[in-house]
C-alpha cells in the first residue's frame, strides 16, 4: 500500500549497503593503507568520517523522543552524523535544502544555463587539497562567464546589462572518484535598469554557438595558466610535486587520492588497474545526470528524491539549457594541443559536436 504524505517511515540505516560496507571492511581497509604506508596511517579526520556514518541513524548511539501533545504518540528519531564526506543521507538532506533555498530566497524567475567546467588529472589535485587555489580558479571561470554574457547582450543594445549566477562545487564523479569540477547556474540573459526609478529589466539571450562555447573554454584555459604560473604552479613543471604537501602530511592519503582521479585502484591485489565500472550507460534507470541536449528547469538542482521537486518545477517552469567545458591538458606554452591534450565542447544545440582549442568543430 502506497504511503500517504502523512506517514514517516524511518530509514533502516544498519541494513543499507554503505553502511554493510563499511562496517564489515573499514578495520581492514585501515590496516591495509598502514602497511602500503610503511605503518602511516590514514589523517584523523578522514577515519574519524567513516566512524561517525557508522553512528548515523542508528539508534544505539543517541536518539530524540518526540511525543504529540495532542494524542500521545511518540516516535524515536536517532541523531544523524551531520557529515559532509560520505553520509548520503546528511548530504542528501543539506542538498535539499540548499536547492530549497536557492529556489525561494535566490534565483529569480529567469532562464538559468548549467554551465560545467572539468579540470586536468593534475589541477584535480592540486584543487582537491589547496580551497583557495581552487576559489581563485572558480573566480576565473565565473568572471568568463559575466564577461561573455555583458558583451554578448552588447549586440543587442544593451550596454550596461549584467547577468548573475550561482556556483556549486562537486568533488566527486559519477564513480564516486575524487572529481573536483564546477557546476554553474547562469542566468541565460542580463539584468538592464528601466527609467529612472531603477526598475529591473530582464533581456534574455539566444543559446551560445559552439564557437561561442569554444571561446569561452580557450579564455578560461588562458587565464587558469597565467593564474598557475603567478602562483609558481605551472603545470607542465616535472618537478611541481617534488614538494607536495598532501604526500608531507599522509602519504598514504596523497596516494589514495592520486588514483581516485585516475579511476583506478589504490590498494590490494589489483592496484593500479581500471576501476571496473558497472551502469555507464546514461540511459539506465537510476542516472541522474543531464545529457548534453537536453533542458533542464529549475526542479532540475534539487536531489532526485526530494520532497521539494513538485513545488520546485510548478514554482518555475521555464528552462533553458546545458553546457559542458572540459579543459584535457594545459600545455606549458598555454596551448591546448595534441589528440589527448584538447579542449573539449559540447553544448545543448549540438550535443554530438566536438571543438578543438583551435575553434574547429568535428564529429565525435
Amino acid at each position: 500500500m502506497p504511503l500517504s504524505a502523512a506517514d514517516y517511515r524511518p530509514r533502516d540505516a544498519e541494513h543499507a549497503v554503505l553502511y554493510r560496507v563499511i562496517d564489515e571492511h573499514l578495520e581492514a581497509f585501515l590496516e591495509t593503507v598502514r602497511r602500503n604506508a610503511d605503518g602511516s596511517p590514514l589523517p584523523e579526520f578522514v577515519e574519524q568520517e567513516f566512524r561517525d556514518f557508522l553512528t548515523c541513524g542508528v539508534l544505539a548511539h543517541g536518539f530524540a523522543r518526540l511525543r504529540c501533545t495532542d494524542c500521545a504518540f511518540e516516535r524515536l528519531v536517532p541523531f544523524s552524523c551531520k557529515g559532509r564526506g560520505l553520509c548520503p543521507s546528511c548530504g542528501g538532506r543539506r542538498m535539499t535544502e540548499c536547492a530549497a533555498r536557492l529556489v525561494d530566497d535566490v534565483l529569480p524567475r529567469v532562464p538559468v544555463r548549467q554551465w560545467v567546467l572539468s579540470l586536468p588529472y593534475r589541477l584535480r589535485y592540486l584543487l582537491a587539497w589547496d580551497h583557495a587555489l581552487a576559489r581563485a580558479v572558480l573566480g576565473v571561470c565565473v568572471r568568463v562567464l559575466l564577461g561573455f554574457q555583458h558583451h554578448r547582450a552588447r549586440r543587442y543594445a544593451v550596454r550596461d546589462g549584467r547577468s548573475g549566477c550561482v556556483t556549486v562545487i562537486q568533488r566527486f564523479g559519477g564513480g564516486l572518484n575524487l572529481n573536483l569540477h564546477f557546476h554553474t547556474l547562469l542566468f541565460d540573459g542580463v539584468f538592464f535598469a528601466v527609467g529612472k526609478q531603477g526598475a529591473l529589466g530582464f533581456r534574455p539571450l539566444p543559446s551560445p554557438t559552439d564557437d561561442e562555447v569554444g571561446v569561452v573554454l580557450a579564455r578560461i584555459a588562458a587565464r587558469v595558466q597565467r593564474l598557475l604560473k603567478r602562483r609558481g604552479l605551472d603545470p607542465g613543471d616535472a618537478d611541481l610535486f617534488q614538494a607536495d604537501p598532501v604526500v608531507e602530511e599522509s602519504p598514504a592519503l596523497a596516494g589514495i587520492s592520486s588514483a581516485s582521479i585516475q579511476g583506478r585502484i589504490a590498494l590490494g591485489p589489483r592496484a593500479g588497474a581500471r576501476v571496473w565500472r558497472v551502469g555507464d550507460d546514461p540511459d539506465a534507470r537510476g542516472s541522474f545526470r543531464p545529457r548534453p541536449g537536453t533542458r533542464i528547469s529549475r526542479g532540475s538542482i534539487c536531489t532526485p528524491t526530494s520532497q521539494c521537486r513538485p513545488r520546485i518545477a510548478y514554482a518555475w517552469n521555464s528552462s533553458a539549457g546545458y553546457a559542458e567545458l572540459r579543459i584535457t591538458g594545459i600545455m606549458r606554452s598555454g596551448e591546448l594541443c595534441g589528440p589527448r591534450d584538447r579542449a573539449v565542447i559540447r553544448s545543448a544545440e549540438n550535443p554530438t559536436a566536438w571543438a578543438t582549442s583551435g575553434g574547429r568543430i568535428r564529429s565525435a
